[in-house]
């Protein structure tokens, strides 16, 4: 019978006591799979990457510049944000949402609570361009997304100053939260009416009382790749937004009476 050399049987065993195995993702949901890991772990998934292109018309939209409307008058806009939220997405009718929660603190009458809410909050301005909104891992194709122009009731009851730091809703420079009562701006534009340096800029805000509960949505084919991000695509269109608007008469609740009839035209989904 053949024997294995000594030297030989040492070795391998030395061999196999130093193998330690490599630790990785198995899982092929995920966006880091590894399928050369030897032991699964630190799963990574995909997220829903909103890109918001933000335009007057055929022009990318820049804050603090001139723009003539179709009654050829020169307005300025200087900035503008909104809060999206809810965001859904259904795939045969089926509704799937983030898997990212938090717990915020919110008013409950004269008294204080805690909730947990869906953590798909977005505060848009003109940068940053992409916005993760969260986690999401059904995969395949959908026929539906839409999501909310503002916040819920809910979410409005949310105390910012006890919101974590940089979370869309802690508080603002710009006084986006207008107290307790009146909740969050919604949308928020400052513009200037004409091109003189000398006019006062106006700033248009719409509370919850000025919109409902408008959404923003699109139906077609959206397809999420497995194991890779969600990517979408919202384009606002401030021409449209503010299409309409006589800037020769300073009527501010005109203004915004138009603007507000503007919004489900101003906004664009797509992938």
């Amino acid at each position: 019978m053949n024997r294995l050399p000594l030297g030989f049987l040492l070795l391998a065993l030395c061999f196999s006591a130093c193998f330690e195995p490599k630790e990785g993702c198995l899982d092929i949901a995920a966006t880091n799979f590894d399928a050369g890991a030897d032991k699964d772990c630190c799963c990574e998934y995909p997220k829903l990457v909103l890109t918001v292109n933000q335009v007057y018309d055929t022009l990318l939209f820049r804050n603090d510049s001139l723009y003539r409307n179709s009654d050829d008058q020169l307005f300025r806009i200087k900035s503008v944000a909104f809060y999206l939220s809810d965001f859904q997405l259904f795939q045969n009718g089926e509704r799937f949402t983030m898997s990212d929660t938090l717990t915020l603190n919110t008013f409950a009458g004269t008294d204080t609570s805690s909730q947990l809410f869906t953590n798909d909050f977005q505060l848009v301005r003109r940068t940053p361009i992409d916005y993760v909104v969260g986690t999401f891992r059904q995969d395949g194709n959908f026929e539906e997304v839409n999501f909310r122009l503002g916040l819920s009731a809910d979410a409005q009851k949310v105390i910012p100053f006890k919101a974590p730091a940089n979370h869309p809703l802690a508080a603002q420079p710009d006084s986006l939260w207008r107290g307790q009562l009146a909740g969050f701006v919604f949308l928020q534009a400052v513009v200037v009416r004409n091109s003189m340096d000398t006019t006062q800029a106006d700033t248009l805000r719409f509370l919850q009382s000025d919109l409902g509960q408008p959404r923003i949505g699109a139906t077609g084919l959206f397809v999420h790749p497995t194991g890779y991000n969600f990517p979408l695509v919202l384009t606002v269109d401030y021409k449209k937004m503010f299409e309409g608007v006589n800037w020769t008469t300073h009527d501010i609740p005109a203004w915004k009476t138009k603007i507000a009839a503007n919004l489900p035209s101003t906004f664009n989904v797509s992938q």
